[in-house]
């Protein structure tokens, strides 16, 4: 027996060579199967929306005339400042709240068939600017209403529908985007306790651009969307979130 084991000791060090590779192996598998675990993540989207009032007002109006000389377009659109400026006062606007733009001119030249300007002078175009900002939303927004009786009086106003802005947007974001991380964790356990997995510790949070829009519209963009036609207003934020599983 003792002679014979020369003859076997090749072979029994190929059979412990091969167990302990097989070994090694074992160990290195298992040690993938942890990394890999450990590697594994889920991403879910949470979102967080709350229905705000818009809190400051912006109106924009203007005055043109137009005249065969500027004198007769500057005495007309003189008048009709003046009526505007009482307007403005009467109705309820204070002085601090409205800007008066300069005048801005426009030469009017004839043209022909083909749209291109003969060189004739027709008119003298003149032009006003009026604008209104404040945070008394509501007094402005009744005043808005108001202007169209400059148009019976014969004073072309143009208006501009007002802009209804909410100034406390920074102050809000830290509540909705909390929100919304906790939005997107409850999400990611449902996801995972319903499969029998464990949820793990947070990986990433890519935060989005906030929309604001007008109540229950479902509009989007990538840049973000700011409504300014509505008083009501409906602010989202949405998060991206990224867990490990345990």
């Amino acid at each position: 027996m003792l002679s014979r084991l020369p003859e076997r000791l090749p072979l029994l060090v190929g059979f412990a060579a091969l167990a302990l590779a097989i070994g090694l192996g074992a160990v290195g598998i298992g040690d993938g199967i942890r990394q890999r675990n450990r590697n594994d993540t889920i991403s879910v989207t949470g979102s967080a929306k709350r229905r705000i009032a818009s809190d400051y007002i912006v109106w924009d109006s203007s005055v043109t005339s137009q005249q065969p000389t500027p004198q007769r377009a500057l005495a007309q659109l003189g008048g009709w400042t003046d009526k505007v400026r009482a307007f403005l006062k009467q109705a309820g606007a204070r002085d601090a709240e409205v800007t008066v733009a300069p005048i801005s001119t426009e030469t009017v030249r004839a043209t022909d068939a083909n749209g291109d300007e003969t060189g004739q002078v027709l008119g003298y175009r003149l032009t006003r600017g009026f604008e209104v900002r404040s945070a008394r939303v509501s007094a402005i927004a009744a005043l808005v209403e108001q202007s169209s009786q400059l148009l019976t009086q014969g004073i072309p106003l143009e208006g501009q529908p007002p802009q209804y802005v909410f100034t406390k947007l920074p102050s809000l974001r830290p509540e909705l985007l909390a929100a919304a991380t906790q939005d997107a964790l409850e999400r990611a356990r449902v996801l995972v306790h319903s499969t029998g997995g464990r949820l793990g510790g947070l990986r990433q949070v890519d935060v989005g651009v906030f929309q604001v829009t007008p109540p229950n519209s479902t509009e989007v963009s990538d840049e973000g969307v700011y409504d300014t036609s509505t008083l009501a207003k409906d602010v989202t934020a949405v998060v991206n979130v990224t867990f490990a599983l345990g």
